[in-house]
């Protein structure tokens, strides 16, 4: 079965930057699943695996805009300590989550802390980057 809209697909990734440094891979931890069409996984991958089957391998270079967009200076905002959960560690490098106007969660990563001024950046950590992948199917259900 060739990978189409409403299809199961098990893919294994190997993904890396400009630079040719590993970011992620799903060789050690098993497959991904999705289903093709959903937006379960970037447009770029949906694209380069649409029609392909079981056994496919290929390389594929994505763009920012079709994988997890530019980078957005509205999503870099400040707070003060006093607007966070007294649970919550305020350590440059994690992860907060709070909610945006309609109640939907969303995570900010703390990338500075300068006195009474706690730095956020809602970006996704991939924003404005290249991805290159390395893609191997499973399966198609």
């Amino acid at each position: 079965m060739r990978i189409k809209n409403g299809a199961k697909v098990s893919f294994h990734y190997e993904l890396r930057d400009d630079k040719g440094e590993l970011l992620d891979s799903t060789y050690e931890i098993g497959p991904v699943v999705y289903i093709q069409g959903e937006e379960e996984i970037i447009e770029g991958l949906e694209e380069f695996m649409q029609g392909e089957e079981p056994g496919f391998e290929g390389k594929v270079v994505i763009p920012p805009e079709k994988a997890y967009g530019f980078e957005s200076d509205d999503l870099i905002v400040f707070a003060g300590p006093e607007n966070f959960d007294d649970n919550v560690e305020l350590l440059e490098g994690n992860v907060v989550e709070t909610e945006d106007p309609d109640g939907n969660p969303i995570n900010f990563r703390i990338t500075k802390i300068d006195g009474d001024k706690v730095y956020l950046d809602g970006n996704h950590p991939l924003a404005g980057k290249t991805l290159h992948y390395k893609v191997e199917v499973v399966s198609v259900e």
